[in-house]
C-alpha cells in the first residue's frame, strides 16, 4: 500500500440507527477507536461515491483521520478480520466494500465475539450494554386490537396491468460475515464411531468453530465434548459451552501449577503442639492440596474437576495451600465427600476478603460455618429479638404468651 494508490468505496446497505449503535457499543471495544473512525469515514465515502463515482488518493484517508499509511493498513486489517470490510485491489486502486455489522441476535449468539466483549469491558458493563438494546413493550392485556387488515383497505383488480405494483430496485441487506478458519474434517472423522444424529450435529457447525477458536480446542477433543453433550439425540448447548470453558482452564499454561505447593513457611504455625487439633493443622500445612485429595481417595489420582477447583482457589483468590486444605476438608465433610465449585468458591472468596492466610485462621472461620454453630447463633438471635419485643411492649403484651412463641428446642443450647 502506497500513498500514490487510489481507492473507491461501496456499501452493501445503508446503516440504520440500530446498526450504528451496534457498531458503537459492540464493535468499538473490540476494534479500537482508529478502526472505528476508519469504518465510519469509509461508509460516508461510499455514500458520497454513490453520487460521484470517482476514485481518490489514499492520502485523503490518512490526512482526514490523522493516521499513517502503516496505521491505515492495520486498521483496514482489523475491519476485515472482524467482517466489517472487504478489500479488493487492481492496478494501484483499492475497492473498499463496507459490510453491515452482525444483527443483534447474530452477535450475541457468537461465542467468540460475546466472550471477547465481556472480557474487554467487564461483566457489569457488558450487561449494561446488552440492556441498552432491550425494547420495553407495553403490556397488551386489556387492549382491543384495531389494526386494519389488507382486505379492509385495499381492493384487488386483476383487470389492471399493475394492481398494487411497486416500482424501483431494492438493495439487499447483507450482514458482515465473521469467518473462522477452523477445519471440521477431522472433527467429523472422529464422530464416525458414535451413533449421533448427523442432522442435529451439523446444525451447530458455527458454534463448534466459535468454541474451538475461542478456547483453542483440537478437533479430537472437540468431538469428545460434543459426544458427551448429546442427551437423547439432542445437543445440550450449555453443557458443551461448560465443557469448552473447563477444557481451556485445564489446558491453560498456568493451570495445575499451584496444587502441588505446600504452605509457605511464613504462614505455618511454629508453636509446639498442644493436642490433636494442632497436629492435624500441622499435617494440613505440610502437604499440598493435590496430596490431600490423593490421601482422601486412598492413594488414587484426584480427578481433574477437583484439582481445577483447588487451582482456582489458589490462582484467582490467592488462598494459601494450608487454607485450601482446610476448605477442602470442610467442603467434603458437609457435602458427603463431594466438591462443588460454586460452594468452594463462595467460601473461598469470603476468606480471601478476610485475608485468611493460616490453616488455624481458616479452621476458626470454618467452625463459624458449622450447622451446629449456625443453629446456636440463630437461636440466640431469636431469643434476643423476643426479649427486645417483650421490653418494648411489656405494657400491653402478656409475657407468658410471648414466651410461648419460643420453640421447645430453643432452650437447649
Amino acid at each position: 500500500m502506497y500513498k500514490t494508490d487510489t481507492y473507491l468505496c461501496e456499501m452493501t446497505y445503508p446503516l440504520d440507527e440500530v446498526q450504528r449503535d451496534i457498531i458503537t457499543y459492540l464493535y468499538l471495544p473490540l476494534i479500537g477507536v482508529q478502526a472505528y473512525s476508519l469504518y465510519h469515514f469509509l461508509y460516508e465515502e461510499a455514500r458520497r461515491m454513490d453520487r460521484v463515482h470517482r476514485s481518490c488518493a489514499l492520502t485523503r484517508i490518512t490526512s482526514t483521520i490523522n493516521v499513517s499509511v502503516a496505521g491505515l493498513e492495520d486498521a483496514l486489517k482489523m475491519l476485515e478480520g472482524i467482517g466489517l470490510l472487504r478489500s479488493f485491489y487492481k492496478q494501484g486502486r483499492f475497492l473498499f466494500v463496507i459490510q453491515s455489522p452482525l444483527s443483534l441476535k447474530a452477535f450475541f449468539s457468537n461465542q467468540v465475539l460475546v466472550t471477547l466483549l465481556m472480557h474487554t469491558i467487564g461483566e457489569e458493563d457488558f450487561h449494561l450494554t446488552r440492556n441498552h438494546f432491550r425494547v420495553v413493550k407495553e403490556d397488551k392485556e386489556g387492549y382491543e386490537e384495531k389494526t386494519s387488515s389488507f382486505g379492509s383497505i385495499y381492493s384487488v383488480d386483476l383487470s389492471q396491468s399493475r394492481p398494487l405494483d411497486t416500482q424501483g430496485h431494492f438493495l439487499n441487506y447483507n450482514e458482515g460475515q465473521f469467518a473462522l478458519d477452523y477445519d471440521l474434517t477431522l472433527f467429523y472423522e472422529s464422530l464416525k464411531d458414535y451413533s449421533l444424529p448427523l442432522g442435529e450435529v451439523h446444525h451447530y457447525d458455527e458454534l463448534y468453530k466459535q468454541l474451538a477458536v475461542l478456547y483453542s480446542i483440537d478437533a479430537i477433543s472437540l468431538a469428545s465434548m460434543v459426544r458427551e453433550a448429546f442427551k437423547e439425540g439432542v445437543l445440550d448447548v450449555e453443557a458443551l459451552k461448560r465443557q469448552a470453558r473447563s477444557f481451556y482452564e485445564m489446558d491453560n499454561h498456568s493451570r495445575l501449577s499451584q496444587v502441588y505447593r505446600t504452605q509457605p513457611q511464613q504462614y505455618r504455625n511454629l508453636e509446639a503442639s498442644h493436642g490433636a487439633l494442632d497436629d492435624h493443622l500441622h499435617y494440613l500445612e505440610t502437604i499440598s492440596p493435590y496430596q490431600l485429595l490423593k490421601n482422601k481417595q486412598g492413594g488414587a489420582e484426584p480427578v481433574m474437576h477437583d484439582l481445577t477447583i483447588c487451582e482456582t482457589l489458589m490462582t484467582q483468590l490467592h488462598l494459601t495451600p494450608g487454607v485450601v486444605n482446610v476448605l477442602l476438608e470442610y467442603a467434603m465433610g458437609n457435602n458427603d465427600g463431594r466438591l462443588s465449585r460454586a460452594y468452594c468458591e463462595t467460601i473461598g472468596a469470603a476468606w480471601a476478603r478476610k485475608h485468611i492466610k493460616t490453616a488455624k485462621q481458616a479452621y476458626e472461620e470454618a467452625m463459624k460455618l458449622t450447622p451446629e454453630r449456625k443453629a446456636k447463633v440463630h437461636s440466640e438471635k431469636k431469643k434476643r429479638a423476643i426479649k427486645k419485643e417483650v421490653d418494648e411492649q411489656a405494657s400491653h403484651i402478656n409475657l407468658d404468651e410471648l414466651l410461648n412463641q419460643l420453640d421447645p428446642g430453643d432452650d437447649q443450647l
